[in-house]
């Protein structure tokens, strides 16, 4: 399946990516393979969409819930929607003798109804309760988003399904 064709095309008619690209214009979007435990029925494997932007160089909304894309490409929900705002406090290089970078980060999750409540106000953050530093950046932050960006095969190496901002930051 060509999941770009599919995501130029969410972008107008699923509404949660409407949304969120109406929200923060600079969006981007993915799917990627993940695992949902679908109660009685078990762990099933589940492709997901994932919308996140960056924000005043220190924050990463993430936008996910679990699809099913039919063979005309519409795309359907398989679970509720689950958004969280990931603060980026530190980013540091490991020492020599180590790959890699590390990061310090602080989250908020959207709880049931904020989603709705911050789309009425235009992307309002303190509609839903968090409170934005917005002249303070981070630095190297933009390699904070570069390595968290999801690729569109992914599969976590563990088979443990991680929500997505805690997966793609491990």
């Amino acid at each position: 399946m060509n999941y770009e064709a599919v995501i130029a095309s969410a972008v107008s008619f699923f509404p949660r990516a409407r949304e969120f690209q109406s929200l923060f214009p600079n969006a981007e979007h993915s799917i990627v393979d993940a695992k949902r435990d679908f109660a009685p029925d078990g762990w099933k494997p589940v492709l997901e969409w994932i919308s996140r932007s960056h924000l005043h160089d220190r924050y990463v909304v993430w936008h996910v819930v679990a699809i099913d894309i039919g063979a005309d490409g519409t795309i359907s929900e398989l679970e509720k929607l689950h958004t969280c705002v990931v603060e980026v406090e530190n980013v540091e290089r490991c020492r020599d003798d180590q790959e890699g970078r590390s990061w310090q980060i602080n989250w908020a999750e959207f709880e049931e109804g904020d989603w709705e409540r911050f789309v009425e106000s235009g992307g309002d953050f303190a509609a839903v309760g968090i409170d934005m530093k917005i002249d303070d950046p981070v630095d190297r932050f933009a390699t904070f988003w570069r390595d968290t960006r999801p690729t569109q095969r992914f599969a976590a190496s563990d088979g443990i399904a991680f929500k997505a901002h805690i997966r793609f930051m491990t």
